[in-house]
């Protein structure tokens, strides 16, 4: 999960920088603070990125591989799911049942997105 710090940061500073300059003037004329701003300019434009953040996180979060395996070997109760994963494929010669278990990673993944797309939904956000 610490792996997207640096491109989330590159995410959100790009979408901040994309929303237009003259709005932030409008608004200052009209006499909003910054966390009016904060509120009704930027979080509708970075909307998009917080969910591909999310998504990304939870993705990366349940696949993790490299480092505790690398570090641990999955050795001392470090082991996750894609490690057992793997140990069942290889160590176990149990390709089928390795194969449910990455089926069901990916069913896992794929409702949280889903949930992530119920509660919330895309906005169209047209900020010029």
């Amino acid at each position: 999960m610490w792996r997207y710090t640096g491109l989330n940061f590159v995410l959100f500073l790009g979408a901040i920088q994309s929303i237009p300059g003259d709005i932030y003037e409008a608004a200052d004329l009209d006499g909003a603070n910054r966390w009016q701003q904060f509120k009704h300019i930027i979080f509708p434009g970075i909307r998009r990125i917080i969910g591909l953040s999310f998504i990304l996180a939870v993705a990366g979060s349940l696949s993790v591989f490299e480092i505790p395996y690398i570090m641990t070997g999955g050795a001392n109760g470090t082991s996750t799911f894609v490690i057992q994963t793997i140990q069942t494929a290889f160590q176990f010669r149990q390709v089928g049942l390795a194969s449910a278990m990455a089926v069901v990673l990916l069913a896992i993944v794929l409702f949280v997105t889903w949930v992530q797309r119920k509660f919330f939904p895309d906005e169209k956000v047209d900020l010029t």
